[in-house]
């Protein structure tokens, strides 16, 4: 019997990972619910349909305001794949929670933890800089050109379907979360700007005090006009540059004074959509693998910090 697959929702992410799963699993059943696309035999056009569907799994891409109203259809199947964020609130998430986390298989989709040069830096952070003592994270980029047709009616132009920047770009979050731990408080502001007429914050700064006395910070927008991707990491051997734009990793320990690139395997972010399908699929037990992978109790946890950013 085919394995069934449901995609819900079919904007940007849903095409992206109906493309993969198609490609990667042919011989896979796949069907697409969608409330403004419904051509094609693979769309589904009512619940009556998902229902005699059965899916094996389902992979939610709709907005994230919209995934509490599946915790019906989320009860039912046993492979949950979440597009991040998990929701757009805590107590929304919370619920989602309860009902996954017995689940064979669930994981939200922070696929940067699959991009190469984070992994490198993850395991060889001691080695390269000693002990942390700060890092400056930053991720910016101009919202028109991103979301290029009718930016102001996207999911991260409106409030109302879990838009605006803490959530549309949590990737960031995620990824600090996974190299430096989870056991922090912060002090942030957030701003609309009123620049691209949005009703979401479009501008957000945040610090992080650490349990173990590191200090960081994070700038998160929709106003850069060139594209910005950078962490800095500054220990007591020397200072890391993390460029994820130019894909480069460059060292600039305490005794030198030229800055060093240091080599790795490189792949490309559009690559890591495929390898979190692939992880997803297998199932495998490579425990390096599992390690990179965003579990719904990791996309709970960004939800709590953005709700305590927000109160």
């Amino acid at each position: 019997m085919k394995h069934k697959v449901l995609i819900v929702g079919y904007g940007s992410s849903g095409q992206r990972y109906f493309k993969i799963i198609k490609k990667k699993f042919p011989n896979f059943q796949i069907k697409v619910f969608s409330k403004s696309i419904k051509r094609g035999s693979h769309f589904l056009k009512n619940f009556l349909d998902i229902n005699i569907f059965k899916p094996d799994t389902i992979f939610l891409c709709n907005p994230s305001s919209e995934r509490v109203k599946y915790l019906d259809l989320i009860k039912k199947t046993n492979n949950i794949f979440f597009e991040k964020p998990l929701s757009n609130n805590f107590n929304d998430g919370k619920k989602i929670w309860h009902i996954v986390k017995n689940k064979k298989m669930s994981v939200v989709g922070y696929n940067l933890r699959f991009l190469n040069i984070l992994d490198v830096v993850r395991k060889n952070l001691k080695n390269y800089v000693g002990n942390v003592y700060s890092f400056n994270c930053e991720s910016g980029s101009f919202l028109p050109n991103w979301r290029k047709k009718n930016y102001q009616y996207s999911v991260s132009a409106q409030k109302k379907l879990g838009g605006g920047a803490l959530l549309e770009l949590s990737h960031e979050l995620d990824y600090i979360n996974w190299i430096f731990g989870k056991k922090y408080e912060t002090k942030a502001f957030y701003r609309n700007s009123k620049n691209l007429n949005l009703d979401v914050e479009d501008n957000v700064k945040i610090i992080f005090n650490f349990s173990n006395k590191i200090l960081g910070s994070l700038s998160l927008d929709f106003l850069k006009h060139k594209k910005k991707r950078l962490l800095t990491i500054n220990g007591t051997k020397g200072i890391l540059k993390v460029d994820l734009i130019k894909n480069n990793l460059s060292l600039l320990s305490v005794n030198e004074t030229r800055w060093k690139k240091i080599q790795f395997k490189k792949n490309t972010i559009g690559s890591t959509y495929v390898d979190i399908v692939n992880y997803f699929f297998n199932k495998t037990k490579n425990k390096s693998l599992i390690k990179k992978t965003s579990k719904v109790r990791d996309g709970l946890f960004i939800l709590k910090v953005i709700e305590e950013i927000k109160n």
